[in-house]
C-alpha cells in the first residue's frame, strides 16, 4: 500500500516473500562474462559479454542490453567489477518471470551486494523507482519504507498482519513493465503538488493499525480511490462490481497480481476468479510463505 505516492514522499508498506531469485557464481577463466537466467527447464537469457568493452555476442537467448545497462551504472561505483574476477553468472528463478515478482529487483540486488556498491543509485538510473523493491529482497517481514536518497528509510511493522484468512492474492495475466509505466503515468498526470500525494499516509497507517474486516475493506476502497485519481487509471475493483469484498492493485497498476480482501470462505473466493478466468489465484499462506512456485 502507498504505491505512487511513495515516489513522492509518502510511505509505502511493503511486503517480501519467501520465494525469489538465486545467483550462482563461478569463476572461471577467460576475457568474457558468461550471464544465465533461468526459471525450472527454461533458459531465458544466455549469452556472453567481453569484459571490457561489454560487447555482447554468442547471444542463445535474452537481449543483453539491460545487463549491459545494470553493470555500467555498477561500474560508476567499482570500475573494476567483473574485469577480472567471477565471470559466470547464472540467476535462478524460483517463481514464474512473467509474475513480476521482482526478478529484475532480484538481479540487481544480488549484483550490487556481488560488487559491494548501493543498489538503490543503480535501481535509480536503471528503472526509475522507488526502490522499494529493492529493499524487499533483503527483507524478512513486512516493513514500512520511504523514499530517500542515497539509502532509503524503513521501520519493521511490530505487529502482525490480521486478517490472513481473508486476504487473497491473483495473478491479472499481464506482466507489467514497471519502468515505462512510470514513465507513462509521469506524462499523463504532469507534476501533482507532494502535499496531495501524502494523503497516502493517512490510508497506510489505518491499513496497519485496522482490527474489524470492515474497516480494512473500506480504507482498500478509499486508497484505490485517491490513487486513482492521482494517476488516471480505473481501478481494478471495478471489474468486478459482484465480488463480496474489496480489490485493490500491487505496485504498478494494470498487470502483475491484485489483492482481494473478502468475509467469503477460500473455496468460494478461488471459485469466483477462476470462473472468470482466473487460474493463479493464492491464499495469504499460499503466496507469502511458499519458497518455490
Amino acid at each position: 500500500m502507498g504505491e505512487y505516492a511513495v515516489m513522492h514522499g509518502a510511505d509505502a508498506i511493503c511486503m517480501p516473500l519467501e520465494t525469489g531469485q538465486e545467483l550462482l557464481v563461478v569463476e572461471r577463466e577467460g576475457t568474457d562474462i558468461h550471464w544465465k537466467w533461468s526459471y525450472e527447464d527454461r533458459l531465458l537469457a544466455d549469452f556472453y559479454l567481453e569484459k571490457e568493452s561489454l560487447e555482447p555476442y554468442s547471444i542463445e537467448v535474452g537481449d543483453p542490453q539491460w545487463v549491459i545497462n545494470l553493470i555500467q551504472y555498477i561500474r560508476l561505483q567499482n570500475p573494476q567489477f567483473l574485469k577480472k574476477e567471477v565471470a559466470h553468472l547464472h540467476f535462478v528463478n524460483h517463481f514464474p518471470p512473467q509474475w513480476g515478482l521482482g526478478s529484475s529487483a532480484a538481479t540487481i540486488s544480488s549484483l550490487c551486494r556481488l560488487a559491494s556498491v548501493n543498489p538503490y543509485l543503480v535501481n535509480q538510473k536503471l528503472m526509475g523507482g522507488s526502490g522499494a523493491d529493492i529493499a524487499c529482497t533483503t527483507a524478512e517481514n513486512w516493513f514500512l519504507y520511504r523514499n530517500k536518497m542515497p539509502r532509503p528509510l524503513t521501520w519493521d511493522i511490530p505487529v502482525k498482519y490480521q486478517f490472513q484468512q481473508n486476504t487473497f492474492f491473483v495473478y491479472s495475466g499481464r506482466k507489467q513493465q514497471t519502468a515505462a509505466h512510470l514513465q507513462d503515468v509521469k506524462n499523463n498526470t504532469g507534476s501533482l503538488p507532494g502535499v496531495s500525494w501524502q494523503h497516502a499516509n493517512d490510508f497506510v497507517y489505518r491499513f496497519i493499525a485496522a482490527v474489524t474486516l470492515p474497516e480494512l475493506l473500506k480504507i482498500t476502497y478509499e486508497h484505490e480511490l485517491l490513487i486513482s485519481d492521482h494517476i488516471k487509471i480505473e481501478p481494478v475493483g471495478n471489474q468486478f462490481p459482484d465480488f463480496p469484498g474489496k480489490i485493490k492493485s500491487l505496485g504498478a497498476w494494470g498487470g502483475d497480481f491484485f489483492m482481494a480482501v473478502s468475509l467469503q470462505q477460500s473455496d468460494f473466493v478461488k471459485e469466483y476468479f477462476r470462473s472468470r478466468g482466473y487460474d493463479s489465484v493464492f491464499s495469504w499462506d499460499e503466496f507469502m510463505e511458499t519458497e518455490k512456485f
